[in-house]
């Protein structure tokens, strides 16, 4: 039973409980609270009792805070009154940090309670949940005074003790209850807030952290049957506690959420059917929800999930509660912070098939424009600058759905107005790619270049194009440091886009870009594009230069064995290398060769045990130069009138020869003639422009043939080796030094041995060093197309410009290389350099193509005159060596004899040399060497003695032609007697020549006199 003094103690408590006299403030003494701590852990079932005090003291507390509480509404935060005689620029109420005001007796009135909740009984935490929260719920009804935010309601009551103690008590409560007693609790918070729902959102929001999942789902729950019952209804107090939880509890709230579209999307019940208008009405009103919405929309969208919305879209439609709302969805798109990319796009995929999806698309894309245009922000312009949609749009701009690429390019372009690095990032990836499989992929490339239409400041592309060529130039400089390895070459990609967007630019395939736009672009760029290409073709050439060396040590090997085992000597003639022929041969020779078939390159063979993959690598690289030349030509680069730096001409005219060699090594006919036809173009181009570009295209041609490719032209190179392999104490020299006397003979100074090295293996004596026509062909076109001027069609300058090179080249000495020819006993000065040019000539034949050439070009074969000064003393002092050894047997068509008919040949050709010296070279082989070195020396030396070499002697014609008319001058017969007497000898072989030389043009003469008088002026004597 109780003890006595306890029901005494509770009546009284009562009595002064009831007896207040509608004064609250009374019951808060220290006694009746003692009283009431007593009580309520004597006496459980006086609870009801005593916490109805609790109330009274709660709401004494809290009528204590409202009454010296001064905040503002907007923000929940207390106001601090600014100070008198404040400056104007001072704020007179000014928001401080909240401070709780805090209650002495309702302190101790939370500190029993939750002594009791902690440390009594597990059943006091449902009792005090529950109390705690219909006692919140009714004061925050009774004293909120305005509606304010979640944010601002929950400052202004947080810092009155009570309320705080009360949710504090709350949160302890739940902490002890069962799962069964917070589903009970879940109940009755959401009770109260249905009862209390303008005041209590607050409570919910703050309270919900507790039970995340289940207070969202069943805020959910409870809006959706109310937009069920009247979608006008409001959702204010649901979006604002919606909104407070999703910063702490995402994942909850996309958990909700995602059970929520599963039943929207397969409906099982009529409430079901009202889930996805729901949603989207939701969505309008909270970006929180939205944006989780959006999350978890697309974690699930895919094909299955994409039928299933066409199959439902009837369904919500015929709903009437669907068919009177019309939520604004374009709003929506543009209030996405995030995924706001990732919408548009999934839209466009279907654009194509529904119609809808294209209006849903031009609407937000218009709406985007305008923000543009306005000058204004969204969330959505943010969303589409992050990195993710950048990658993402990127990726779309090559789908083969036009829609779905359309609409990323132009997502692209509306963010780049904002965001400009983000169109310089764009063009540089477009143009990377790769459009063989894809052609549709190319409009993306147009329509990104040709900008955004109505936009005034919109980016230009050249920094768009800069960027994309250094990132190509790292590529080919550093491609095996790079960190993503790609099958294909991202600069081989670029240089086709580019190649390709310039022609269809030339021919006006396109409306949005402006006319000439990316040509004088690109010519803009063209340093970055030169050093691109000087990379590549110095790649190139490297590999052509040691093939060339492999193969030419290879012949050299050959030959070697072959005239060490007896073999047969090779025919340059007849016989050609072949790899991998498994004879006995070549077995012999010790040459490692496969029987597989040979590849061969113009000049430079390949054999089968190559490196595959460095052969791949090559190809590329071929590719990239031949489209960089391309883009090159088609960009009209080097034409006269555009703006050009000196280190760009030189750089342009040295690159563009290198370019022709490398053509030259092209396997088949048709990939050689088509690269050699974009060398002559842009070689023709540049050097009709600038006498600059020419005289260095001229110089790089040259130099080129006759030193760094001559392998191309059939040079023969010797092989630094020492071919004796004489060891060094054997050298005459060394013993020599033995001796201290010798025997006073002059031809007994030297003691036996061997001098120097010895005399030079012959290997290749036999061997017909000649220039390959087709390389010969394909040069000489390459210097006419450098020597030929628009507006002089006959100028001889670039002609002349050669043979000073050719001299320049070949002659080893500053001296005597004037015009005029020496006595023939001055030629003892010059021999050595005569010897060397004679050198020079054969082992590079392309020489004497070259002579031929500018002999053609009349008078430009007089400025080289000292190399056929030399090539006559050398052929004249050999032939005059034959008659040494009379028993030799002579042979008309060794190597002499093909140099002095050539040597004749050229003479005629240049008119240096006039009839019937012309036909000498027809003729000469009929001679004995005797005979020939009297020719030589009697008529065609004594001649270019007393007629030097010079430009004089031609005039210019009607037609600007350089022309020497034999007519004007009659060769002195001193010049000419020798030849005829050694010919009268030879009638019976050269009877017709004989009447053709010197029969014929004396009847022309006869006929001439006959006819009438001759000008005087045709028998000026020549200079």
């Amino acid at each position: 039973m109780l003890k006595q003094h306890v029901l005494v103690e509770l009546k009284q408590f009562i009595q002064s409980v009831t007896n207040h006299n509608g004064n609250p403030k009374k019951l808060t003494n220290s006694s009746l609270l003692r009283s009431s701590f007593r009580l309520l852990e004597d006496l459980p079932a006086a609870r009801e009792i005593i916490l109805e005090y609790f109330s009274i003291v709660a709401e004494v507390a809290v009528q204590n805070y409202l009454a010296n509480a001064n905040v503002d509404y907007t923000t929940g935060l207390p106001i601090r009154q600014g100070k008198q005689g404040a400056g104007p620029s001072s704020s007179n109420n000014a928001t401080t940090q909240p401070t709780v005001i805090e209650d002495s007796n309702w302190a101790a009135v939370q500190e029993a309670l939750e002594n009791l909740v902690v440390k009594g009984p597990s059943a006091w935490g449902p009792v005090i949940a529950a109390w705690s929260l219909d006692l919140v719920g009714k004061l925050s009804d009774r004293y909120t005074k305005r509606k304010m935010s979640i944010v601002a309601a929950c400052n202004y009551w947080l810092n009155c003790g009570a309320m705080r103690g009360l949710l504090t008590l709350i949160s302890l409560s739940f902490r002890k209850l069962t799962n069964t007693e917070k589903e009970a609790c879940v109940e009755t918070l959401l009770a109260a807030f249905q009862r209390y729902s303008l005041s209590f959102d607050w409570v919910v929001a703050r309270l919900g952290g507790c039970f995340p999942l289940s207070i969202i789902s069943q805020i959910l729950q409870c809006s959706l049957k109310r937009f069920a019952e009247d979608y006008r209804c409001g959702f204010d107090s649901e979006l604002g506690i919606l909104d407070y939880l999703s910063f702490a509890h995402e994942q909850e709230l996309k958990q909700a959420l995602t059970e929520l579209l599963k039943d929207g999307f397969n409906p099982k019940k009529s409430l079901d059917a009202c889930i996805i208008p729901f949603l989207l009405v939701m969505a309008t009103y909270a970006d929180a929800l939205l944006q989780n919405l959006v999350i978890v929309f697309l974690e699930m969208y895919n094909d299955e999930l994409r039928n299933t919305i066409i199959q439902k879209t009837p369904l919500w439609m015929s709903n009437k509660v669907f068919a009177e709302m019309q939520p604004s969805l374009n709003s929506l798109t543009l209030r996405l912070k995030t995924n706001g990319a990732h919408v548009l796009i999934a839209v466009s995929q279907m654009a194509e098939q529904y119609t809808w999806c294209q209006d849903f698309l031009e609407y937000n894309l218009q709406d985007l424009e305008q923000v543009v245009l306005n000058a204004t922000v969204c969330p959505l312009m943010n969303d589409l600058a992050t990195e993710d949609s950048k990658y993402l749009l990127w990726k779309n701009c090559l789908s083969a759905n036009i829609f779905q690429q359309q609409t990323a390019v132009r997502l692209l372009l509306i963010v780049s107005t904002q965001h400009s690095h983000i169109y310089y990032q764009t063009i540089s990836e477009l143009l990377r790619k790769s459009y063989v499989t894809n052609p549709n992929g190319l409009g993306a490339v147009i329509r990104v270049i040709g900008g955004q239409s109505g936009v005034v400041e919109f980016p230009c592309i050249k920094p768009g194009l800069q960027m994309v060529l250094e990132d190509v130039l790292l590529q080919e400089q550093f491609k095996h440091t790079r960190l993503i390895n790609s099958d294909q070459s991202e600069a081989l990609n670029t240089f086709k886009n580019l190649n390709t967007l310039t022609k269809m630019q030339k021919k006006n395939s396109f409306q949005y870009m402006k006319q000439n736009l990316l040509s004088n672009v690109l010519n803009d760029c063209l340093p970055k594009i030169l050093q691109i290409l000087e990379v590549t073709l110095a790649k190139v050439v490297l590999r052509m230069n040691k093939l060339a060396e492999a193969n030419s040590a290879e012949k050299y090997k050959a030959a070697k064995n072959n005239k060490n085992n007896g073999g047969n000597e090779i025919s340059g003639e007849n016989k050609k290398l072949k790899f991998g022929a498994a004879d006995a041969e070549v077995e012999a020779m010790d040459v490692e060769n496969t029987d597989e078939d040979s590849k061969i390159i113009v000049g430079i063979p390949l054999n089968d045990s190559d490196d595959s993959e460095e052969e791949e690598k090559d190809a590329n690289r071929r590719t990239l130069a031949h489209t960089i030349i391309d883009l090159l030509n088609t960009i009209e680069v080097g034409l006269k009138g555009t703006v050009l730096r000196s280190t760009e001409i030189l750089k342009l005219s040295i690159l563009s020869v290198k370019y022709f060699f490398l053509a030259l090594t092209e396997k088949s006919p048709i990939s050689r003639s088509a690269a050699v036809n974009r060398a002559y173009l842009l070689l023709a181009r540049q050097c009709v422009a600038r006498k600059a570009a020419r005289t260095a295209c001229i110089r790089e041609l040259v130099e080129g043939a006759l030193f760094y490719y001559g392998y191309l032209f059939g040079q023969y190179e010797e092989p630094e080796v020492d071919q004796l392999e004489i060891p060094e104490h054997e050298m005459v020299l060394l013993q020599n030094q033995r001796h201290s006397l010798g025997p006073n003979a002059n031809r007994t100074v030297l003691h036996a041995g061997v001098i120097g090295r010895g005399l030079r293996p012959d290997f290749s004596t036999k061997e017909l060093k000649c220039c390959p026509a087709e390389m010969q062909t394909l040069l000489l076109k390459a210097l006419d197309s450098c020597c030929t001027v628009a507006d002089k069609q006959n100028s001889v300058e670039g002609y002349s410009m050669i043979s000073l090179l050719l001299v320049e080249m070949v002659s080893t000495d500053v001296m005597y290389n004037g015009l005029p020819f020496p006595d023939e006993e001055f030629t003892k000065v010059t021999m050595e350099r005569d010897l060397m040019i004679r050198r020079a000539f054969s082992t590079s034949p392309v020489l004497w193509a070259l002579l031929g050439f500018i002999a053609a070009h009349r008078p430009a074969l007089c400025f080289s005159s000292v190399l056929l000064r030399a090539m006559c003393a050398t052929c004249l002092h050999q032939w005059r060596a034959k008659n040494v050894n009379k028993f030799q047997s002579f042979d008309p068509n060794d190597e002499l004899m093909r140099c002095t008919q050539k040597l004749l040949q050229l003479l005629a050709m240049g008119q240096l040399l006039p009839p019937p010296l012309a036909n000498l070279h027809v003729i000469i082989e009929h001679f004995e060497p005797p005979e020939i070195a009297l020719l030589l020396k009697e008529c065609i030396w004594n001649y270019l003695k007393d007629h030097v070499p010079s430009p004089a002697l031609f005039h210019v014609d009607n037609n600007e032609l350089h022309w020497r008319n034999p007519y004007m001058s009659k060769i002195p017969p001193q010049y000419v007697d020798t030849l005829r007497n050694l010919m009268q000898k030879k009638l019976t072989k050269l009877g017709q020549h004989y009447y053709q030389m010197f029969i014929m043009p004396e009847l022309n003469e006869a006929h001439v006199a006959q006819v009438g008088p001759v000008d005087l002026m045709a028998n000026k004597p020549e200079l």
